[in-house]
């Protein structure tokens, strides 16, 4: 492409715009992330504007045998991004049709478009495939969660309120309970990617177009579900993306969560997890280490990617309705969420695949806690028909004096009862078999009865119910997948038989 093809967007300014100025104005190096987007965009306005009978078809083939032409120079890397001669990749491809044909033919490419609802279309177009790809990740790492739960079914694991220990459970409730946050993830992300697969192009600047210009064919061509219709809101709404960093945000910060707890448990002090060398980090002095560090920088990320959110909140909120090029600013930190969070979700993938659990550690742990209390309470509530707050008081001094004695709490009964004459006056009915069923951490989660608890039955229903969600999650990946297929496949062919001169 010569120098002269540049700036074709500037008949009504007497001079070229002075070089600083250009390259501060121009996206064009981080539009390297919509580049085919534009092609495959400005393909099927082409192909609508020649079926409408705006554009002939000999014109409408050589604009779309230079956009084949441009696509497979692009690939081979042979177009070169210059921001000083163009403001965006909208110009490039226009100009590089222009050169290819000529404006007489090359010029009609534009017919009732503008940069503000391509623009808006090629990040619609870009985001929905990231997030089908974010999708597949997320489905990735809900999988393996599930896997995992169902290997460390019967793991004991003490659970944690205020970082003090809670009470009894199992590895594979915890686990399931990750993966649930994933599943809610995964339906933020098919709500958004709804929203995100409608089509702006035909909104024109801001108020349509005087051509009869069938919006509807564009967007069966490029496979959109619809339209944004108002074309005010299609060139001017950017909540799309907003809600795409906000899931992401979300996302992360589940990530996140799960990060702290692996760190805290890849502890000489809790000694609960150990992940693989190959995840792992040496110390460049201490050779005793084995440092989680793929799991700090999880953790690292998600901060970045609310900051990120923040910024496009921040960039967003005093833009007044229509475009402004304030927006232009919008695309960077888009790109960056979706690249940090699906490489973030990807290495989470890897992690929970290779991690070790010390199940023997989590066991003692349980067995040394008096984290049973609570089920010691609603024992006395149960069985010897106690109110609740008088057993709370009751099992609250045993601990005491449990602690002061230096005796563990399944070692306590005779404790129980001393507490018992010192608070009540008496000895509620409840004979020593029934406390040592209900303070031996191995035999609580089964005395569990509440829906969604980690009693045995209730795991084995959430893992059975769980697998089934995913294979649902799958499914409904794979559609939209095939749908966006179909409409690539549409689309070539139109532009083959046009490129081709057939009728």
């Amino acid at each position: 492409m010569k120098a002269e093809e540049g700036g074709i967007y500037r008949s009504r300014l007497r001079r070229p715009m002075e070089a600083e100025a250009a390259s501060y104005l121009s996206s064009l190096t981080e539009d390297v992330e919509i580049f085919e987007e534009d092609v495959r965009g400005t393909e099927a306005h082409v192909v609508m504007l020649c079926e409408q009978g705006i554009i002939g078809r000999g014109d409408a083939g050589k604009i779309l045998q230079a956009l084949e032409s441009l696509r497979k120079e692009w690939r081979e890397g042979k177009i070169r991004l210059d921001p000083e001669r163009f403001e965006d990749v909208h110009e490039l491809v226009e100009a590089y049709i222009i050169a290819q044909t000529s404006v007489e033919v090359g010029g009609k490419t534009h017919t009732g478009r503008s940069r503000n609802d391509q623009v808006a279309l090629d990040i619609r177009l870009r985001l929905r495939r990231r997030l089908l790809e974010l999708w597949e990740a997320v489905l990735r790492l809900a999988e393996r969660l599930v896997e995992r739960a169902g290997e460390e079914e019967n793991t004991l694991l003490l659970l944690y309120t205020h970082t003090q220990q809670a009470q009894v459970s199992l590895l594979s409730h915890l686990l399931l309970a990750y993966a649930d946050h994933l599943l809610r993830d995964l339906e933020r992300l098919e709500a958004c990617y709804r929203r995100v697969n409608r089509c702006p192009l035909g909104a024109s600047a801001i108020a349509g177009s005087t051509l009869p210009l069938n919006r509807l064919r564009t967007a069966e061509l490029l496979g959109f579900e619809g339209l944004v219709e108002n074309s005010a809101d299609a060139v001017s709404g950017r909540d799309f993306l907003l809600e795409a960093a906000a899931s992401c945000s979300i996302l992360m910060v589940h990530l996140s969560r799960m990060a702290e707890d692996l760190v805290l448990w890849s502890s000489s002090e809790f000694g609960y997890v150990e992940l693989p060398d190959e995840l792992a980090s040496p110390s460049s002095v201490m050779p005793q280490k084995k440092n989680p560090c793929l799991l700090e920088l999880g953790r690292a990320k998600a901060g970045r990617v609310l900051g990120l959110l923040s910024a496009l909140l921040s960039l967003l909120k005093g833009v007044p309705t229509g475009y402004s090029r304030d927006l232009q600013e919008a695309k960077p930190p888009l790109w960056e969420t979706l690249n940090q969070t699906i490489s973030t979700v990807r290495i989470f993938e890897k992690i929970f695949e290779g991690l070790k659990f010390n199940r023997e550690r989590m066991a003692e742990a349980a067995l040394q806690s008096y984290a049973p209390a609570v089920d010691l309470a609603e024992a006395l509530v149960k069985h010897a028909g106690l109110p609740l707050r008088q057993a709370h008081r009751l099992v609250g001094e045993t601990v005491r004096l449990a602690l002061e004695r230096r005796v563990s709490l399944r070692e306590a009964y005779s404790l129980l009862e001393e507490a018992s004459m010192k608070l009540l006056g008496f000895k509620p009915a409840f004979p020593r078999r029934l406390y040592e069923r209900y303070t031996d951490p191995r035999r609580l989660p089964a005395e569990r009865l509440t829906q969604g608890s980690p009693n045995p039955r209730e795991v084995k229903r959430m893992l059975r119910e769980r697998r089934e969600t995913l294979k649902r999650w799958r499914l409904k990946l794979r559609k939209l997948l095939r749908n966006l297929e179909r409409a690539e496949a549409m689309l070539g062919r139109e532009v083959s038989k046009l490129s081709k001169g057939k009728a």
